[in-house]
């Protein structure tokens, strides 16, 4: 029957929690990169593995830093809003969140090389500076009413365990508020406090935090004015932070004794890591220019902390219970990644470039000492698939002036037969302006991104459909000498 945990029992179940809090979730959020910078780039797509000559190709071609000539500084403030409509179970409900950042800011040294052949080495350049590749900005709201409850998903993993085996976080917390509570004549089988078939009003809130952003450090060169070939050291930055509030309410107070129960979450996930990129981009006539790079995995060395509570009231009486503070330390290797493209040069009135990017979210890992990670592991080789991403940027001169515009299409990292989905579109457009002698610039873009994705509260329940809309706006500023 019922009793509380202790303090030692609760510390004891973290050995367990890190098998479900770091899970192929984790893995696929590090792993979906879209492209961000300066507003040239975004501008354009992103479409950028063959045209060099802008701070934001070095964490994606590093080859363009041999198209410069002259030296660059370069910041990029951004300001950001997403809004996510939810649909579940008929309900509609909807958040949004807005967000001042910065896109990118770095110097390129680039110059000359004493070589009076025309054959040889032609300039070379070094760079160093940031590039933002996400943001966790977000709020959502998700409400609905169902006849089930997250109580039968407890009390399902719950069965099998005793009561001080059981999850500290989820559903020895149950527990501990009289939720779930153990058969009278088996200490392992439970019954929760919720009639089969009571309608529930469901709600949930999520707010994230934070952002991914990766410093480089680029070296290159152009050989001849044809072959530009350059290589950079990426080391991304984590920031993560979460934090959830889950509750269900009896329709009409139709659950006799059972009133309210709010599940909260915390979760704030820090971090570093590294990768190697190389690259080229030849030019075998003037007017086009063909790119390729190759991304190493990104072996990213995170450390979560966490910690969970339950509020439930039954009947007259109120209970609550936490959890203790949880800390895990691990390792997710992100997938390589290789891309090629192509860019057409009009003379000095524009170009247009098109990009392939190949990435098998499949191959992404989770690693931990003494874990192992072998489910979590399985899950993403079960669940995510390799995606294409394809990227479209164009760029028109009308001196000083030059409009720009772009379209980038990421591809659905879920397997066939995964009830989820997740294709990112990207519509981008443009204006810059350039002083006569090319030493200041000023660059505006804005960026449109949208996709859908299913959430779930729990394992059982209905689909959330959540739709997503981003809007990026953006302004870079240019020196050169």
């Amino acid at each position: 029957m019922k009793r509380l945990l202790y303090a030692a029992t609760l510390s004891g179940s973290l050995a367990g929690l890190p098998l479900a809090a770091q899970n192929e979730i984790d893995a696929l959020r590090y792993s979906q990169i879209t492209f961000g910078g300066t507003a040239r780039y975004n501008a354009m797509g992103g479409a950028f593995v063959a045209v060099g000559a802008d701070f934001s190709t070095f964490a994606m071609n590093p080859a363009g830093i041999g198209l410069y000539r002259r030296s660059e500084f370069t910041v990029t403030p951004n300001f950001f809003s997403r809004s996510v409509s939810s649909s579940y179970n008929g309900t509609m409900s909807e958040d949004s969140r807005y967000n001042m950042s910065f896109q990118n800011f770095g110097f390129v040294f680039a110059g000359p090389v004493d070589n009076p052949r025309e054959d040889g080495w032609q300039t070379a350049g070094l760079a160093i500076g940031y590039n933002r590749q996400q943001s966790f900005q977000s709020n959502m709201l998700m409400t609905g009413t169902s006849s089930t409850s997250i109580l039968d998903a407890w009390r399902e993993s719950a069965n099998g365990y005793y009561s001080d085996e059981l999850d500290g976080f989820n559903e020895g917390l149950a527990f501990n508020t009289w939720l779930l509570d153990t058969l009278p004549n088996d200490p392992t089988f439970y019954t929760d406090t919720i009639p089969d078939g009571t309608e529930l009003i469901q709600r949930k809130s999520v707010e994230t935090r934070g952002g991914m952003g990766e410093w480089n450090f680029a070296f290159g060169g152009n050989y001849a004015d044809k072959l530009y070939i350059g290589a950079s050291i990426g080391v991304p930055q984590v920031r993560y932070e979460e934090s959830t509030v889950y509750s269900e309410t009896p329709v009409n107070d139709t659950a006799q004794n059972f009133q309210y129960l709010e599940h909260r979450q915390s979760l704030e996930t820090r971090g570093s890591g590294i990768n190697f990129k190389f690259g080229f981009i030849f030019r075998p006539m003037d007017w086009i220019r063909i790119g390729g790079a190759f991304h190493t995995p990104t072996v990213l060395r995170l450390s979560d902390s966490y910690s969970s509570g339950m509020v439930a009231k039954l009947g007259s009486d109120n209970w609550d219970a936490s959890s203790p503070s949880g800390s895990f330390n691990y390792t997710i290797t992100t997938p390589m990644r290789a891309m090629g493209g192509l860019a057409f040069i009009v003379g000095k009135q524009g170009m247009f470039s098109v990009d392939y990017e190949f990435v098998d979210y499949s191959d992404a890992r989770l690693r931990a000492r003494p874990q192992v990670f072998s489910n979590q592991n399985d899950a993403i080789r079960a669940k995510y698939t390799a995606a294409s991403n394809i990227r479209i940027g164009g760029e028109w001169r009308l001196l000083p002036i030059s409009l720009r515009a772009g379209f980038a299409l990421y591809g659905n990292p879920y397997a066939a037969g995964i009830t989820n989905e997740d294709v990112r579109t990207s519509i981008s457009g443009g204006i810059g302006y350039r002083d006569a002698e090319d030493r200041f610039f000023v660059d505006a873009a804005c960026v449109r991104t949208m996709w859908s994705e299913n959430y779930y509260f729990y394992e059982g329940a209905n689909a959330v459909k959540n739709e997503t809309g981003i809007t990026n706006l953006m302004l870079t500023v240019g020196f050169r000498y």
